[in-house]
């Protein structure tokens, strides 16, 4: 049986699959260009990939022995999960394992960009503290008792929602289809949106989400509010987001952008009020191998025609 890795993976979990498998792995940090993954499809069972490595049709058309995908991440928005479930392909992911980081994260961006943290930080390191404690030396605004409003409330924003509850805030959440959450107050997003002075988006990437919080959203939000995105880039309309971080009147943490890595071009390089992180969300060493433990449990028994451990 044939598997294809599409992006670089640690040594025990390439010897475990070349034990397993007949394997093709792509060794590069250069995505594996189009060319060479249709033709690594056409040959295989199972791949394994991540959100770097677009399939959709195109890639997945001449996959005609493809048993399984296998993706190492919770969002499948890499995958046209509808032309794959019509050729009879399964797709597991890796939801639950990463809601702790990525909820942790959120909270990380909200407390710094709130409290200035990346300018304190940028401050001390160029030498430009000079002058000691000043009582009006980079005022921020509090976490405790503000009012948070979660667009989403899947694990993450629930996993988010708990830990607001230790800061005191007052909590609103909007999400796709009704759900009751103690100590939650649902409301609709545009009363989310101009209520709240931290926005907190945990909404999965669809076409109905898809610029989902666009200009007219993001003008209804409060003067020095904030909005905290590490959910998906596309989520938001990043031009208006620019627009709003550059005029002052937003501030903003983004850990997720629509093109990724963000272009050394990108306007956000230089705009006032936000902290850019490299989507990093599930980024510790715990999270990262129970995220592969679980692809690659569903890859091996995706590849054997057996249950996946997290089918889509």
């Amino acid at each position: 049986m044939k598997i294809a890795v599409t992006f670089p993976i640690p040594e025990p979990a390439k010897a475990l699959l070349s034990d397993l498998f007949d394997c093709r792995f792509w060794e590069s940090e250069v995505p594996i260009p189009a060319g060479t993954l249709a033709e690594w499809l056409s040959e295989v069972e199972g791949v394994l990939t991540t959100l770097t490595c677009p399939l959709d049709q195109a890639a997945l058309s001449g996959a005609s022995h493809l048993k399984v995908i296998s993706t190492v991440s919770v969002g499948v928005d890499h995958i046209d999960v509808d032309y794959a479930k019509s050729k009879n392909i399964a797709i597991g992911h890796t939801p639950g394992v990463l809601t702790d980081s990525t909820a942790d994260l959120a909270i990380g961006l909200m407390l710094a960009v709130g409290r200035r943290l990346a300018e304190g930080d940028a401050m001390v390191r160029k030498g430009a503290w000079s002058d000691g404690w000043k009582p009006n030396l980079l005022l921020g605004t509090d976490l405790s008792q503000s009012t948070v409003g979660l667009v989403g409330m899947g694990p993450i924003g629930q996993a988010v929602a708990k830990r607001l509850a230790g800061f005191g805030c007052r909590v609103i959440a909007w999400n796709r289809s009704p759900k009751e959450i103690a100590g939650v107050e649902f409301t609709d997003l545009n009363t989310l949106l101009s209520s709240a002075d931290i926005v907190s988006l945990h909404t999965a990437l669809t076409d109905e989400t898809r610029e989902l919080i666009d200009r007219d959203r993001l003008s209804l939000m409060k003067d020095q509010a904030i909005l905290i995105n590490t959910a998906r880039g596309a989520i938001v309309d990043e031009r208006a987001l620019a627009d709003e971080l550059a005029f002052g009147r937003l501030r903003a943490g983004l850990d997720v952008y629509s093109e990724e890595p963000l272009p050394l071009d990108s306007v956000f390089h230089s705009l006032p009020g936000c902290v850019l992180l490299p989507h990093v969300g599930s980024a510790t060493e715990r999270t990262r191998r129970a995220m592969f433990e679980m692809a690659l449990a569903n890859l091996i028994s995706g590849v054997r025609g057996e249950p996946l451990q997290a089918e889509l």
